[in-house]
Order: structure tokens, then C-alpha cells, then sequence
């Protein structure tokens, strides 16, 4: 093989891993863009079904100053808020470690990226 045809076949290898590259982070923003779209979503869904607890909780707790037993019933009706609520905690705990992630990975795609134009430079 020639110096020549061995020069073309290097570059045409380099910008294939180039493209491969690109596409890679092209479609990775896509995956991050649509999970934090996901994520804000589920965010609206835990906050509405956290409302709708506290509003339960409200209702039951103004009905059990009409009973003789307030302090059991209060008891008991923050004992169901507290066991409606754990699950909708932990949900929003995962969807706040998982937007954490994506945005450290935004962050380090950044970095390489502003660390490759310097280079470049």
C-alpha cells in the first residue's frame, strides 16, 4: 500500500469515529432531554397525589373533633397520612437521584466539550 492510500484510510477511520462520536452525544441529549421531560412529569404526579393526601388528611382530621375520641382519631388519621406519604417520598427521592445523574453527565459533556475546543484552538 502506498504512504497515500494508508494517509486516506487513516482519515476515513478517524472521521468515522468522529461521527460515531457525534451521533453517540447527539442521541444521548436526546435520551437526557427526554428522561428530564419524564422526570418533570412524574415530579407533577407525586406533587398531585402529595396534595391529595394532605387534602384527605385535612378532611379526616376536621371530622375528628366531632367525635368524643379527637386524640385517637388524630392519632390515627396521621398515621394514614404518614403511610399514604412514605411511598410518594421515596418515589421523589429516586426521580431527584436520578435527575442528580443526568445533570452531573450534562455537566462532565460540557467540561469534555469545552476541553475539546480549547484543544481545537
Amino acid at each position: 500500500m502506498s504512504l497515500f492510500f494508508k494517509l486516506i484510510l487513516s482519515m476515513a477511520w478517524a472521521m468515522g469515529l468522529v461521527m460515531a462520536a457525534a451521533f453517540a452525544q447527539a442521541l444521548e441529549f436526546q435520551t437526557s432531554a427526554s428522561e428530564l421531560a419524564f422526570i418533570s412529569e412524574q415530579r407533577i404526579a407525586v406533587n398531585a397525589e402529595k396534595k391529595a393526601v394532605h387534602d384527605l388528611f385535612q378532611e379526616t382530621s376536621k371530622a375528628c373533633w366531632k367525635k368524643f375520641a379527637v386524640n385517637d382519631c388524630l392519632a390515627n388519621a396521621r398515621l394514614q397520612k404518614f403511610q399514604s406519604l412514605a411511598p410518594l417520598d421515596q418515589r421523589e427521592v429516586q426521580l431527584n437521584a436520578r435527575q442528580r445523574a443526568l445533570k452531573e453527565i450534562d455537566r462532565q459533556q460540557r467540561l469534555e466539550d469545552k476541553l475539546k475546543d480549547r484543544v481545537a484552538s
